[in-house]
């Protein structure tokens, strides 16, 4: 009986509760983000969230 609370409650703590979510990329594409933030005076959240809008923006076509 104590081991299923234990594990209620270990479960109920591992739930994904955030509003973002990490993604991996390769460490030279970081590099050149790095970089690109830097010169845009931006962070790169920033600048991914600015390129990913961009590129999943529905285009109006009528």
């Amino acid at each position: 009986m104590e081991r299923e609370e234990g594990e209620k409650n270990m479960q109920s703590r591992q739930s994904d509760k955030k509003t973002t979510k990490q993604v991996r990329i390769d460490a030279s594409l970081h590099q050149l983000l790095k970089v690109k933030a830097a010169k845009s005076s931006t962070t790169i959240k920033g600048l991914l969230e600015e390129y990913l809008a961009e590129l999943l923006a529905v285009e109006d076509k009528s």
